[in-house]
């Protein structure tokens, strides 16, 4: 309910702008499933803490890669009959999780299965379009980035899950490309299929090294007006 009480006004703002802006403005709905890769190394100093005495460095290796999906509605204004811009709202949610942290060479095995179905992450994206043709069927081709917004993790301590919340309120993403297909289904209506890849650019200079990427495949049903 939550979900929907979030993305219906975003529908309906949509749909407004569309009446004024007639055939440059479209709607979609989004579907993606996600899979996640992390990988990363950090070396932590010894220290002469009394509370927590660390005698040599701790070398702290972390992999996993996740299970998810994503679904959403979207805008989208067509600069040209090439060139458009879309944004909108994507919910998204880590179904499972597999992993393991290493410490100084010892491992430990890490897992994650989704308990809360309906608690979501949120995502503001923003894109810039390219259709190489006007055909029925053409290349389709975005590059952009998203804010998103922190939500709820869950940690187990002393066999209890407790909620948390890690992070900054609102996060700008690392970079999103996607390269697929638009095709023309009807006057009005089109499907848009695209495998999408997401990278951390960004810079972790506590990390001795730090990966992390996700792979989707976006497929919208977009409606033009």
């Amino acid at each position: 309910m939550k979900t929907i009480a979030l993305l219906l006004p975003v529908w309906l703002l949509l749909g407004t702008y569309a009446s004024w802006g007639q055939s440059r403005f479209s709607v979609s709905i989004n579907l993606a499933p996600t899979f996640s890769h992390s990988n990363s190394k950090s070396v932590i100093p010894p220290t002469n803490n009394p509370a927590v005495p660390i005698a040599t460095a701790t070398e702290v290796l972390i992999q996993s890669h996740s299970l998810g999906y994503s679904v959403g509605l979207m805008g989208h204004y067509a600069l040209t009959t090439k060139w458009s811009l879309s944004t909108g709202v994507w919910a998204t949610q880590t179904q499972s999780s597999q992993g393991k942290l290493i410490l100084n060479g010892d491992a430990i095995a890490l897992s994650y299965s989704n308990k809360h179905p309906f608690h979501y992450a949120y995502r503001v994206p923003i894109f810039v379009n390219y259709q190489s043709s006007t055909n029925r069927i053409s290349p389709y081709f975005s590059v952009g980035s998203s804010a998103d917004f922190r939500s709820t993790s869950y940690a187990y301590i002393n066999g209890q899950e407790i909620p948390i919340k890690l992070g900054k309120p609102v996060a700008i993403s690392p970079l999103l490309v996607g390269a697929g297909v638009i095709g023309q289904l009807k006057r009005q209506l089109t499907l848009v299929v695209q495998p999408m890849l997401e990278y951390d650019l960004q810079a972790h200079p506590t990390y001795t090294y730090y990966h992390t990427y996700q792979l989707s495949l976006q497929t919208q049903l977009r409606y033009r007006f």
